[in-house]
């Protein structure tokens, strides 16, 4: 059993009476434990398919299966749930709160789920340390650099162990050299704990160690080509 299939999945937005198709007719499943790259030029629709599989929008056709389970017949407090237990998310402008340091913007999750504030503490610490960030645990985001800021946002969608992590362009405002560090600490993490990878990019570079690169052009799934291939 996948733990995401889309059916004939379509988005369409609609402004001044015209409505622009974002996502088109696509089909896929995500199995347990895979490291997924959605691909292509700006406007090709990846950002839209993430936000469909994040359960963060809803489609105009088509369905979603999460676990099996027809997301199109749930409430929205049991799509709430879902995102909050099962998926993390990690986006391209960081969104970390600006007045909360290092370690309570990792904490934030497990307290929304109502979480003991001493287990907030000790996951959240757990994560950092893991992410090579306890000396910053008290930092403010402005006082850290991207990629750390970067790593910050990792550690946050991981504290709550989640199956499915989403990153909407994770590396788009880091140079080359720490992209492909982010790349590789998300690599390893899901290598080592089985967590789930689905991340969006533009960067061709970033896509030689997937299992899976999904090509979108025009909010079509144009190709999607299985296994891992080395980085030159």
């Amino acid at each position: 059993m996948p733990l995401l299939r889309l059916e004939g999945v379509s988005k369409r937005y609609s402004f001044g009476g015209t409505e622009l198709p974002a996502v088109r007719e696509v089909t896929l499943s995500i199995s347990e434990g895979e490291f997924v790259a959605v691909w292509g030029p700006s406007g090709s629709g990846k950002t839209t398919l993430l936000n469909l599989i994040g359960l963060i929008d809803e489609p105009t056709a088509g369905r979603i299966f999460f676990r099996d389970r027809d997301v199109g017949r749930l409430t929205d407090n049991q799509k709430a749930e879902i995102r909050n237990r099962e998926l993390g998310f990690i986006f391209q402008h960081f969104n970390l709160i600006p007045v909360l340091s290092a370690l309570e913007n990792v904490m934030l999750p497990l307290q929304i789920q109502g979480r003991s504030s001493r287990e907030a503490r000790q996951r959240a610490l757990a994560r950092l340390e893991q992410m090579g960030l306890s000396p910053f645990k008290d930092h403010r985001p402005d006082k850290l650099s991207g990629g750390q800021q970067q790593r910050v946002a990792i550690a946050r969608a991981l504290v709550t162990n989640p199956a499915l992590v989403v990153a909407d362009e994770p590396t788009a405002n880091l140079d080359s050299k720490t992209a492909l560090k982010i790349l590789e600490i998300m690599r390893e993490l899901n290598r080592k704990e089985r967590t789930t990878f689905i991340f969006s990019t533009h960067d061709q570079r970033l896509l030689g160690r997937v299992d899976r690169r999904i090509e979108m052009e025009d909010g079509w799934v144009r190709s999607e080509v299985f296994g891992e291939h080395s980085m030159d």
